[in-house]
């Protein structure tokens, strides 16, 4: 049977691998669940239009019509210009169907990355990227 310094030791031994896995485990996990800037960005966007669809489709349900959303027709009344982030957004109406659209221009190189949810898409797709 080893004795107490024999068992003491091979502890020891054992523990700092054991404890450099779990560092490198805990770097990854940040690492990997961290965000960049315009992820970011992408997601509060995504947000926002998946929460445009549900207020496009509550208007459908109470008064039979989408309603759209423009800074110059209702911007002031939606406080569209409170909306944080670089992302613009824009509903556009065309009988019974609506359009939803967020862009933006992340990199500052003239063409705009659009997000858009329509009536029949819920879930926020990507149409152009940045």
């Amino acid at each position: 049977m080893p004795d107490e310094s024999q068992r003491g030791l091979s502890v020891r031994k054992h523990l700092a691998p054991v404890l450099l896995l779990a560092m490198f485990c805990a770097l990854m996990i940040v690492r990997l669940t961290a965000r960049t800037p315009d992820e970011s960005e992408r997601a509060r966007a995504r947000m926002h239009l998946e929460l445009i669809y549900a207020l496009e489709r509550a208007h459908l349900k109470e008064y039979g019509t989408y309603l759209p959303v423009d800074r110059e027709k209702n911007g002031e009344i939606l406080k569209l210009d409170d909306v944080p982030g670089r992302f613009r957004y824009r509903v556009t109406v065309e009988g019974s169907t609506f359009v939803a659209e967020a862009r933006a221009d992340l990199d500052g190189d003239g063409r705009h990355e659009v997000w858009y949810v329509d009536q029949e898409t819920p879930e926020p797709v990507l149409i152009q990227q940045d």
